[in-house]
């Protein structure tokens, strides 16, 4: 047995204990050191200006932004159009300072300072002399430091931002892997980030491991775990606490537990001690294989997109995902509760947007916990006037360093299914390849010699179309691979018939824009500027521009919205029944299609409008409980080629799918009115299939209002599997929507739950929950909106809400007044 480790002192370096100040040019130098060599009245200044006031307390991690809101020193840049004024501190270097107590190391010890993440970069400082400096967001560091006992002053002097493109520019032009987020993008204004963004420490000690990468095998029926390091090390694999397996860089594992994706089995985690006699790393690593293999129907020379995992195929079904904060560091407050939905909604693969970052540590430990598979793009993104990244020798072979220096950090995490080029690279209007991109060929082969096995693509989409769009899938509907868009919502007639007609084998980014929530819209925009809520104001063009769509939605409501709260309900309503449309569309097409995945999940600064389906505060909107329901195992749901018909004959088809075997049964596909009665009925026997499939149709003359499809599906046991319904109307809008009379709601509260009876009245149409407490209130309340379909009288309905607050709550639809629901006080 080899001898116990000695573990390292670690000083962690993270918190309270660091002031910060802006530095102009290489004024940085008269904070750092204790000279300054010059040829005027310069080097005289220095020693007034080392002890001048101007340094404010910051937090580590954090960013120089966050760190000047809490010192008072910017109004809330997520507030109205006050992210303006925060623009000018990409202009600025910033140093960071602290002390730092060292004690007397033992004989032949090392002192190493280890950062794990710095933004942009930073010169590095001990007691006034150089050390060092990190290159690069993604890139960490170990810094030498002389490891002599006393008190110090450790310095870094971090970088202004550099030069880049924001989403309307050219990405040949883009010098940096960094995200293009935050240099301007439709859903984030520019809004820099700067410092120490990730973990910081000291580690003093002897023989100190450096870098370590881990990464497990599945051969047969057993297990290897693979550790690259620079030295000999000894490994021991651990389950549950127990020793299961030992040996060095290479440790064989006797049938290993699986990990699994979510809803398909346990997530076992293994943890992999590395160590030297006097150092030891710790690793959480799983055991699962994962290949792609051809989707059914494929047209020749289609790429693989259909995942099998462990042997098991998998409907990759997910959403897109985006930094949870535009602040990188504040994110990690809202990190665990946004992966904790997506998992929620039945999510199993998170694409990580190559507009934003490699995630962190934390992300990808929290989706191995959760079984959310992980696709991740590298730093790159398109552009609106050109999409191509550069092709010079410079550039790939920056790029390769980067990848070199970033891909053995993720190598251990069952997690990762997939590395992506980049988001949306083209040329020409046709997504880029390794042949024509050299440095998606450089990203490519480091990602093959550095974690070989792992799935690779290029770009998304992949294409050859790049686009889905009818003109595009009527003329070439064998280049419809992996697509991407609309992101906006297409109409009551066209959007249905667009999504009708998708031909894709993935569809990996699409969306539907809607407003944000009540709460979150009276924290961004002052009272005085929420209406209008469209183009002509100015607040609303600064938060979210792209994804206001007032003019769609009054026309879907005949000009008849006329405050914000009607905009906010009818919009969101939109958004709900639009996006869940087309996962459902999509998914209808299985197993040729296998991989589903709408933008977007969160948003990493606050929007009046955004196709996000949870806002900035972390409350879902309907579209996410929608979409929630879309994403479901077992489902009966309801195909029409609108849901205004303007008159004429109105049809709908209902087809089923199944994922946990069910047997036989019948569905009944109907068209109801606003009391629930009974306008047409067509009911089939079904049987077992494994694929969504066709049930029956139904066509009647449209109504001259409102009415309801409704398809329910009950098995051979009379159990209710499950039930649709679908708002349509026989008129060209739906502004009969806006004069439906009143119902009548009983309620009761019990612990964590609400519960919501119909007692009297018509249907009831966009029933939700939303928060109602103060602004000031901490952390989220809400996990789900609620059910999105339709109450019919008669009815029940339960909300799930958090038991242990003590908060308020709003329940409304469009003919149920705003109820205040009081917390449990």
């Amino acid at each position: 047995m080899p001898p116990l480790p000695r573990p390292p002192l670690v000083l962690d370096l993270g918190g309270k204990g660091w002031e910060v100040r802006d530095a102009l040019g290489d004024t940085w130098e008269w904070y750092i050191r204790s000279a300054i060599s010059a040829g005027n009245s310069v080097g005289a200044a220095v020693g007034a200006a080392q002890g001048a006031p101007g340094w404010l307390p910051a937090t580590v991690p954090g960013s120089a932004i966050t760190d000047l809101l809490a010192a008072g020193e910017l109004p809330d840049p997520r507030v109205a159009r006050n992210s303006r004024f925060a623009e000018w501190t990409a202009t600025r270097s910033w140093v960071y300072r602290r002390a730092v107590e060292l004690p007397e190391p033992a004989a032949g010890s090392s002192a190493v300072l280890e950062l794990d993440g710095v933004d942009p970069g930073a010169r590095v400082f001990w007691d006034g002399a150089p050390l060092g400096e990190v290159r690069g967001l993604f890139r960490s560091a170990r810094v030498p430091v002389p490891a002599a006992a006393g008190l110090h002053t450790l310095a870094l002097v971090v970088a202004p931002v550099p030069e880049s493109e924001p989403q309307v520019g050219r990405t040949e032009r883009v010098r940096v892997h960094a995200p293009r987020m935050n240099y301007g993008w439709d859903f984030c204004p520019p809004f820099p980030n700067q410092g120490i963004w990730q973990g910081i420490r000291l580690r003093v000690g002897r023989d100190l491991l450096s870098e370590v990468s881990v990464r497990t095998e599945l051969r047969g029926k057993d297990g290897a775990v693979i550790v690259s390091t620079d030295r000999d090390v000894s490994t021991e694999v651990l389950l549950d606490g127990d020793v299961v397996a030992r040996g060095s860089a290479e440790v064989h594992v006797a049938s290993p537990e699986l990990w699994w994706p979510a809803g398909l089995g346990a997530q076992r985690l293994y943890v992999v001690r590395v160590s030297t006699p006097d150092d030891e790393r710790f690793f959480r690593v799983g055991f699962r294989s994962a290949a792609f293999e051809q989707n059914p129907g494929a047209p020749k020379g289609a790429l693989p997109y259909t995942a099998v995992v462990n042997g098991v195929r998998v409907p990759l079904v997910g959403w897109n995902w985006v930094p949870a904060d535009a602040q990188y560091a504040a994110g990690r407050t809202r990190l665990a509760h946004l992966l904790s939905l997506a998992a929620e909604s039945g999510a199993r693969l998170l694409r990580v947007w190559g507009g934003g970052l490699i995630e962190t540590e934390e992300f990808y430990r929290l989706c191995d916990e959760a079984g959310l598979l992980v696709w991740q793009e590298f730093s790159q993104s398109s552009s609106g006037a050109q999409s191509a990244p550069a092709a010079d020798d410079a550039f790939v072979d920056y790029l390769r360093r980067e990848a070199e220096a970033i891909v053995p950090t993720r190598t251990h995490h069952p997690s990762l299914l997939m590395w992506g080029g980049g988001n949306e690279l083209d040329e020409g209007g046709v997504p880029l390849d390794e042949d024509r991109s050299p440095a998606l060929a450089a990203l490519r082969e480091v990602v093959e010699r550095l974690d070989p096995g792992r799935h690779w693509v290029a770009t998304s989409p992949t294409g050859p179309a790049f686009h889905n769009r009818l003109d595009v899938i009527e003329s070439a509907p064998d280049d419809q691979h992996d697509v991407h868009g609309p992101w906006e919502h297409q109409g009551l007639v066209d959007h249905y018939r667009l999504y009708n007609a998708g031909n894709s084998l993935a569809h990996t980014e699409f969306g539907v824009e809607g407003m944000t929530n009540r709460r979150a819209l009276d924290r961004l925009v002052p009272a005085a500027d929420q209406w209008p809520a469209d183009r002509t104001s100015a607040v609303y063009r600064h938060l979210g521009d792209w994804w206001n769509n007032a003019d769609l939605v009054q026309r879907a409501f005949g000009g008849r919205l006329s405050d914000v709260d009607g905009m906010r309900r009818a919009s969101q309503w939109l958004q709900a029944t639009g996006l869940a449309y087309a996962v459902e569309a999509d998914r209808r097409r299985a197993p040729r299609c296998s991989m589903v995945l709408p933008w977007q999940l969160n948003e990493s600064f606050p929007n009046a409008w955004c196709t996000a389906v949870v806002d900035w505060l972390g409350e879902p909107k309907p579209a996410f409980d929608a979409v929630a329901r879309a994403f479901r195992g077992d489902r009966v749901t309801i195909r029409t080629d609108a849901v205004a018909w303007g008159g004429g004959v109105a049809s709908a088809e209902a087809w089923v799918w199944w994922e946990t075997g069910r047997g036989p049964g019948r569905v009944a596909l109907r068209a109801v009115d606003f009391a629930g009665a009974l306008l047409a009925e067509t009911t089939w026997t079904v049987g077992s299939a494994d694929d969504p499939h066709p049930v029956g149709g139904l066509e009647l003359p449209a109504p001259p209002g409102l009415f309801l499809w409704e398809a329910e599906w009950v098995g051979a046991d009379g159990e209710r599997i499950d039930v649709e319904r679908l708002v349509a109307t026989g008129a060209a809008d739906f502004s009969a929507l806006l004069d439906l009379a009143p119902a009548t709601l009983e309620l009761s509260r019990t612990g964590g739950t609400l519960t919501v009876a119909h007692a009297a009245g018509p249907a009831v149409v966009g029933l939700r929950l939303s928060d109602a407490r103060p602004l000031a209130a901490a952390g989220p309340l809400l996990r789900s909106t609620g059910d999105p379909r339709p109450l019919l009288p008669g009815e029940t309905r339960q909300f799930r809400v958090d038991a242990a607050s003590e908060g308020d709550l709003i329940l409304e639809a469009f003919n149920v007044p705003p109820i205040r629901v009081p917390g449990p006080h």
